[in-house]
């Protein structure tokens, strides 16, 4: 299991943990493609982002200083 696979896994096992804290739905997905971007386009064409009011991504990024987190603000259109 990578990276990407145990974040998301370990994302999923807090949040069914901590599911009556919640209001509303969570949807965790992974995009396929990513590397090349035509990935996120067939998602969104097939309805993934349908009823969905924020996005929450994560990427590992090798060149980033350990111990760090970067953010970036951006919307979906």
């Amino acid at each position: 299991m990578n990276i990407t696979l145990r974040s998301i896994h370990a994302a999923a096992k807090y949040l069914k943990a901590h599911e009556a804290e919640l209001q509303g739905t969570v949807k965790l997905l992974f995009q396929p493609a990513e590397e090349g971007g035509a990935g996120a386009k067939v998602m969104v064409d097939e309805g993934a982002m349908q009823e969905v009011s924020a996005v929450f991504g994560l990427h590992v990024w090798p060149t980033a200083p350990s111990g760090t987190i970067q953010t970036r603000v951006s919307h979906c259109s």
